[in-house]
């Protein structure tokens, strides 16, 4: 698996510099002459020469990893501090692990947001107003050193134009399912794995659940679980991936079932018929088809005592149509026997920019929807 993931990525034996690489250790010296003061005297020609040093490289840049390392950082993962839920909010600066997905799930780089055909970080790095442009913002939005290093350059990338697809971060599902399940060996239910945030922040936990994941993508379910194989080696804990729709799929004996799940056509993920937006032409078949049928097997499924929780939100698609699906996700849920029991409010970055200062007191989050029986 390894050698397709490199291949994907364009990856060739002289960008390996250790177990965690960008591909630019090369050049990170040039970069790192790239200094503000450098930028203001002239800056289009500072833009040009990094953006000429990142075309000769010209790897999309994230963190790659030999198998060995992603053995390791699942490891230091599993020992790195993270912020717990208090007082029923979780706050910001869950951030470790999120390298491991962006590396080992490409296809989360071509799914498309809010029906605007793939405009991942991948595709902005190759076009070249894009990248210009998030040179442009590493010099005008940051201070400091190593300005247009590959970390900044992709979190510059990241604020270009359009929507990102993002993974749930593990640190925020290794939190949030310790707060719902302080169960050891309990049994967690996730019934849309997406990219692997949630099996790696559950699986990762000193409680030693056992996860048990289903999703209908076809491809993120083999990288999924190549990851899984990966932390077994690194934690010893064997998990199940299933390759499954859960309004079919009926588990077992859980403790926990907690889940982002794919809301009815904001994100495009594959054209496979199991996909949401493929299967469901309207949000209220999505409901009947979809959201219902999952929220009834889990809750057959739930051992006394168990907690059933959902990470969604109300959202906009491609044309400013609004969708409320908050409200409506509750009340399927308590029609079905489930009792609202608590709202967790997980913080969110804002964007930097005009109106988001966020020394103004702007607070974003998402909320996690907790439900017993």
């Amino acid at each position: 698996m390894i050698d397709q993931l490199y291949k994907i990525w364009n990856l060739k034996p002289h960008h390996v510099a250790g177990n965690q690489f960008t591909g630019y250790e090369s050049i990170q010296d040039q970069l790192n002459t790239f200094t503000k003061c450098v930028y203001e005297k002239d800056p289009e020609s500072t833009i040009e020469q990094v953006f000429s040093l990142y075309r000769g490289v010209n790897l999309v840049p994230i963190t790659y990893y030999t198998e060995t390392g992603l053995v390791r950082a699942i490891s230091d993962f599993a020992s790195a501090k993270y912020n717990t839920v208090s007082n029923s909010r979780l706050g910001l600066g869950n951030n470790h692990g999120q390298g491991i997905s962006r590396f080992l799930f490409p296809n989360m780089m071509t799914a498309e947001p809010k029906g605007r055909g793939s405009n991942s970080l991948r595709d902005r790095f190759y076009d070249d107003t894009k990248l210009r442009r998030a040179i442009r913002i590493c010099f005008e939005f940051r201070d400091g050193a190593n300005l247009v290093g590959p970390v900044a350059m992709r979190r510059a990338l990241e604020l270009v134009t359009g929507e990102n697809v993002t993974n749930f971060k593990a640190a925020n599902a290794r939190a949030i399912v310790e707060y719902l399940c302080p169960v050891m060996w309990g049994s967690v239910y996730d019934y849309s794995c997406g990219y692997g945030g949630r099996l790696l922040g559950t699986a990762a936990s000193r409680m030693q659940y056992n996860y048990i994941g289903v999703d209908p993508n076809t491809e993120t379910v083999k990288y999924l679980n190549y990851y899984s194989n990966l932390i077994e080696e690194a934690t010893g804990r064997h998990h199940e991936i299933l390759c499954e729709t859960s309004q079919n799929h009926i588990p077992e004996n859980i403790d926990c079932a907690f889940s982002s799940p794919p809301y009815f056509n904001l994100e495009k993920y594959s054209d496979e018929p199991t996909q949401c937006m493929v299967e469901f032409q309207s949000l209220d078949e999505w409901f009947e088809g979809y959201a219902e049928p999952t929220i009834r097997n889990i809750y057959s499924a739930l051992v006394s005592g168990g907690v059933f929780a959902t990470n969604i939100a109300d959202y906009k698609s491609y044309g400013n149509k609004e969708y409320a699906v908050v409200d409506r996700w509750v009340q399927t849920a308590e029609k079905i026997g489930f009792r609202h029991s608590e709202t967790v409010k997980m913080m969110l970055n804002t964007r930097p920019g005009v109106g988001n200062d966020k020394t103004a007191g702007r607070e974003k989050w998402e909320g996690v929807y907790v439900f017993t029986k």
